[in-house]
């Protein structure tokens, strides 16, 4: 199994992704169950871990650690992604603002849960992570993410919420568009 933590969104900026989720769907015919988590930004890509236990005692002394706090919303981006050397997939997802305080939420998840938990290395963690909120993923090739791209009149979005709720996330092994997961808890911050 593996699982990760995120930040949840408020109502508004749901029902923002999810109206564009599903336009995007009922167009290209990407699929959903992809994208049937919660929008949310994550602080640490899913990770193994073998004792749930101990990472939900880990994760409610993460949430009462962090206060609220308000995150920016940028602009729509298409991302590619290599699926092998011929074939790129693409994601749609809210470009976040990076600021000192998502930053260092993001190190020092990774440090303490290494710490604690042994590796809980993960592709994309680090320093080269990019704060994000997935609109949608997988399901066609990245010419149709651009596509729908260039069907959106503009990419700028400049909404700001605050966040106010960590949510840890599984997933069944191996990871992709048919495995299982869920939003597993939810925890307010502070």
């Amino acid at each position: 199994m593996k699982a990760t933590f995120v930040l949840l969104t408020n109502s508004e900026i749901h029902n923002f992704v999810r109206k564009i989720s599903w336009e995007f769907h009922q167009k290209y015919r990407t699929g959903t169950r992809h994208i049937s988590l919660p929008p949310h930004i994550s602080l640490k890509q899913p990770f193994r871990v073998s004792h749930l236990p101990s990472l939900e005692k880990y994760m409610d002394e993460l949430a009462q650690s962090i206060q609220p706090f308000e995150v920016q919303l940028n602009d729509l981006q298409v991302i590619p992604i290599p699926f092998d050397k011929f074939t790129e997939y693409g994601i749609l997802w809210v470009n976040v603002e990076e600021t000192d305080i998502l930053r260092r939420l993001h190190n020092s998840i990774n440090a303490e849960l290494n710490q604690r938990f042994g590796d809980t290395t993960a592709d994309y963690d680090g320093d080269v992570y990019r704060f994000h909120m997935t609109v949608m993923m997988g399901g066609q090739l990245m010419e149709i993410y651009r596509k729908f791209q260039d069907d959106i009149p503009t990419s700028n979005i400049n909404l700001r919420y605050t966040a106010r709720e960590l949510a840890m996330f599984l997933y069944d092994e191996p990871l992709g568009p048919n495995s299982d997961h869920l939003c597993y808890k939810i925890m307010p911050l502070g």
